[in-house]
């Protein structure tokens, strides 16, 4: 009876030994469809929450609509940054989960399967998903957040540029001017019921109402070249009564475009090739900051498998709580050493590296104590 048994059990773990590829793949299969469903929720919501400030800036006239879903469709890829190694935690938290509270994990373990067969498929999958952080962290999220600023730049240089639009009034701040415009034709030169003010260093206004007028751009300087027609023009100082009152035929006066930059000034934004050239610890910082975060995906999928451990009898959702407990500190902790290294109060080399190595340690003592070894 106890030679049947054991070769029952031996037969049992012999199965389950040729069958652990098809476990490990089941495994892999559930985490990576977990990773993508919750990704795509938190981008969602993300983007559903920036996406309102987004139409702010349109309605105030800031962002072409045009624009809108370029602009949101960069964005997205420098939020996956951030995005990524909280929602691979939650999805192996969740997937491993599932199958613990359904004694999946139970079962296997019992046939055979050694306790590594959990973490395989979850590290493959976590070496993929940090290969895909570290060119979004390096590469397309910079690239991204330039391309953003250059399209608003662009846009703005064009609102700026051709300052009249039918039923509004524009504001040129370097011109310290005000206009608005009646109608406009379709072609954008030919205006009317034209109204402008403008105040001087003396704090004179210069008010210009005319009802017909037509605007062309200079080939040369970028001007805009504004010619008004059966108008008047009202100089004086706002709360006196002496004020000049003129009128005229013609008056031609220029409007000249603002200056703009190109590539946008923030450090984030900057290229990896020229954080690693500079000696800068700012930039040393934010260099620092890109390496972390793929190296995070792997720490936390490490930490995430012990933590799905669920018994049968036990709430669903309170490791989850731990689980992204244990992400902020962890994501604080990297913002502080990167502040610290940006300071100059830490060396670049130990940088944001202590941080790593104080979760990977805790994911080694949990490991050990899910395995037996660490009471």
């Amino acid at each position: 009876m106890t030679m049947n048994r054991t070769r029952t059990v031996a037969s049992c773990r012999h199965n389950c030994g040729m069958r652990a590829p098809r476990l490990e793949r089941y495994l892999l299969r559930e985490t990576a469809l977990t990773w993508a469903g919750v990704t795509l929720v938190l981008l969602a919501i993300m983007l559903a929450t920036r996406f309102a400030r987004f139409l702010g800036e349109a309605a105030k006239g800031r962002l072409p609509e045009e624009l809108l879903f370029q602009v949101a469709g960069l964005s997205s890829l420098q939020y996956l940054i951030v995005l990524t190694p909280i929602s691979l935690l939650l999805a192996v938290m969740m997937a491993l989960g599932r199958l613990y509270r359904d004694q999946e994990v139970t079962a296997m373990l019992a046939c055979g399967a050694p306790l590594s067969g959990l973490y395989r498929p979850c590290l493959w999958l976590a070496a993929g998903v940090a290969l895909l952080t570290a060119t979004l962290s390096f590469e397309l999220g910079p690239w991204a957040g330039r391309t953003a600023d250059a399209l608003v730049a662009d846009a703005a240089r064009a609102n700026r540029y051709n300052p009249f639009e039918a039923g509004r009034f524009k504001e040129l701040p370097e011109a310290g001017a005000v206009l608005y415009t009646g109608r406009l034709s379709d072609d954008g030169r030919d205006i009317s019921q034209f109204f402008g003010v403008q105040t001087d260093a003396q704090g004179r206004d210069s008010v210009l109402v005319a009802e017909r007028g037509r605007s062309d751009a200079d080939p040369v300087t970028g001007e805009r070249v504004l010619m008004l027609a059966e108008g008047h023009r009202y100089q004086g100082v706002p709360g006196e009564g002496a004020f000049e009152i003129t009128g005229f035929d013609t008056l031609t006066t220029r409007i000249a475009p603002p200056q703009f930059s190109e590539l946008s000034g923030k450090r984030k934004l900057a290229t990896t090739g020229a954080l690693w050239a500079s000696q800068s610890p700012e930039d040393l910082a934010e260099l620092n900051f890109r390496i972390a975060v793929p190296i995070s995906v792997l720490v936390l999928v490490v930490l995430a498998v012990p933590l799905s451990h669920v018994k049968p009898r036990a709430g669903r959702y309170g490791r989850l709580v731990l689980g992204v407990v244990l992400y902020l500190v962890y994501s604080q902790l990297i913002t502080l050493a990167q502040v610290w290294v940006a300071k100059g109060q830490v060396p670049p080399l130990i940088g944001i590296w202590w941080v790593h190595l104080l979760f990977a340690g805790l994911a080694g003592v949990l490991i050990m104590r899910q395995a037996g070894r660490l009471r």
